[in-house]
């Protein structure tokens, strides 16, 4: 009488023949794999996650306090509005100087400068709740630039065109 084995009991036959073959000819492991580990090389060149190589760049480069000073040029409309918002359009920051924390701002004329003298206590501690870390100390407001003559200007000349 023949019995017929079903296919789970033929897998099970098939593995333990397959484990006794592996255990004649030596193919079973014995011991653990090993842990890799990192090594430090001597020469310096040490593995760097990538957020540290990066910092570790910008730091060589002197890239970290340039990029707080544009910062505090690309906030300063939304910062004159916070302090004086009469002068919001009427004077713009040109250059930050992180070193020295100066910021030179060029005013639409002379009145609008003065009025960005007499607030600059105020822009400097607004500047520096807005930007942390910019260490603004001190607005330089620069002398407006002359401005162009406009053509409705030109043509309420009193002087004519043919010279007279």
């Amino acid at each position: 009488m023949t019995t017929w084995h079903s296919g789970v009991d033929l897998a099970r036959q098939a593995l333990i023949a397959a484990r006794e073959a592996a255990k004649k000819s030596g193919g079973t492991r014995k011991e653990k794999p090993r842990r890799r580990t990192q090594t430090v090389r001597r020469d310096g060149r040490e593995p760097l996650g990538l957020g540290a190589a990066i910092q570790m760049m910008m730091t060589e480069r002197g890239l970290a306090a340039p990029a707080a000073g544009g910062s505090v040029l690309a906030c300063w409309d939304d910062i004159v509005r916070a302090t004086v918002p009469e002068l919001a359009e009427h004077g713009r920051a040109v250059r930050f100087d992180a070193d020295t924390g100066r910021l030179d701002v060029a005013p639409a004329n002379p009145a609008y400068g003065t009025k960005l003298r007499w607030s600059a206590p105020r822009l400097i501690t607004e500047a520096n709740k807005r930007v942390p870390g910019a260490n603004v100390r001190t607005p330089h407001v620069l002398a407006p630039a002359p401005g162009t003559a406009s053509p409705a200007a030109a043509e309420s000349s009193p002087i004519s065109a043919s010279g007279e």
